[in-house]
């Protein structure tokens, strides 16, 4: 993981004070601090409105953002104006760094962070960058067409109630569910890897950062399918705000309907404790993903973002 030290971000000073602002203000980036969060959280609760903002401090302090340090923020004369982290694990895989989130409250805001990220991207070695928008980032789009990215795809949004699902029947599987204490996070990691090989916008994880995931998620609602020899063959995480992080079964059981047991069994647990909602966020280059949530009775709740990527000067 690239870590931010003093000595990396004077390579931005040029960056930092080119251009400015109409009125003469400069425009300075720096690491995170604990104190920014009250503002930045604010800054995105703004920009997507009236949908439900995540919660920035669990997205820039995990563990593939470096607990923190993969991230810049924005300041002009004291007034904090956005900030940009990174994920690397997408470069050994296919080259790319991920710019996420990426949050600004003006296009040229937009424009200094993204030109810190392809720098960043280009010294790790990342052949492309793929940043992420939503309803509501109006300048951050204008600023990555105007940088030359291209459009991939769509993020889309889907949600179905949680008090109409029947209950699912295991008998006819063969399996059970794995205490979650007793998880062998190696197995689980794999697990995870290969059910989303080849997904849109899905770098493979490390052990560290399934761990984190699991033990931060929803752990009735969340279940894994273990087979008689002790494989496991079939998952579903979700968070305690009720979204599926991710849902995945074994290419050799595919087809068997575990998938929608998995989605009923999680549904309930939510509903158990007062939660009337099921949420995933699919991609919509995911053919596979986008029949299984329409089939299963979602419907898309917010409008559409966009992912966005060009290549770098590595590249």
């Amino acid at each position: 993981m690239m870590l931010i030290s003093p000595m990396a971000l004077s390579r931005h000073a040029a960056l930092r004070d080119a251009g400015g602002y109409a009125d003469g203000r400069s425009l300075q980036l720096d690491a995170l601090q604990h104190s920014d969060l009250p503002a930045l959280q604010a800054l995105v609760t703004q920009a997507l409105a009236p949908a439900e903002p995540p919660d920035l401090a669990s997205d820039l302090y995990s563990g593939p953002r470096g607990a923190g340090r993969q991230v810049v923020v924005a300041r002009s004369g004291g007034q904090i104006l956005g900030c940009a982290a990174w994920v690397t694990f997408g470069i050994a895989e296919d080259g790319r760094l991920y710019g996420s989130p990426v949050v600004a409250t003006d296009r040229h805001t937009a424009h200094a962070l993204l030109a810190y990220l392809l720098d960043t991207a280009s010294t790790l070695g990342a052949s492309h960058l793929r940043v992420s928008t939503w309803a509501g980032e109006s300048a951050k789009v204008a600023a990555l067409q105007a940088a030359g990215f291209t459009q991939l795809f769509e993020w889309v949004n889907f949600a179905r109630d949680t008090g109409d699902w029947v209950a699912p029947d295991w008998s006819d599987t063969g399996l059970h569910r794995l205490d979650l204490a007793q998880a062998d996070w190696a197995q689980l990691t794999a697990l995870h890897n290969a059910a989303f090989s080849g997904v849109p916008n899905a770098p493979p994880l490390d052990e560290a950062t399934v761990q984190d995931d699991w033990q931060s998620a929803d752990q009735q609602a969340s279940a894994v399918l273990v087979d008689g020899a002790g494989h496991y063959v079939a998952y579903v995480l979700v968070t305690e705000e009720g979204d599926v992080d991710g849902v995945g079964v074994d290419a050799s059981l595919r087809g068997r309907g575990l998938a929608r047991r998995l989605y009923a069994h999680a549904a309930q647990a939510l509903r158990a404790r007062g939660l009337h909602q099921l949420t995933a966020l699919v991609s919509s280059a995911n053919a596979e993903s986008m029949a299984l949530h329409q089939r299963l009775g979602f419907h898309e709740s917010t409008p559409r973002g966009a992912v966005y990527e060009r290549a770098t000067h590595a590249a």
